[in-house]
């Protein structure tokens, strides 16, 4: 198997449980320490953007790295 499909797989991995952590009823440490520092709706926006887009992004780009590479 290739590594960048690895990486892919453990970049969604992250994605799930930031999403989760994130519609939990209960604040996590970091999410607390953003929201009070930033307020609760850039607080949330920068979280989500940190600990989902990003990782969102390097997943496809990970798949899609994988992808080619096995096509090859």
């Amino acid at each position: 198997m290739d590594p960048n499909l690895i990486k892919g797989l453990f970049a969604f991995y992250v994605v799930g449980v930031s999403l989760i952590r994130l519609m939990d009823d209960e604040d996590h440490y970091c999410l607390a320490v953003v929201k009070k520092v930033w307020g609760r709706s850039q607080g949330l926006t920068l979280h989500f953007i940190a600990n989902v887009c990003v990782p969102m992004i390097f997943a496809l780009v990970a798949f899609s790295q994988g992808i080619v590479a096995m096509a090859s």
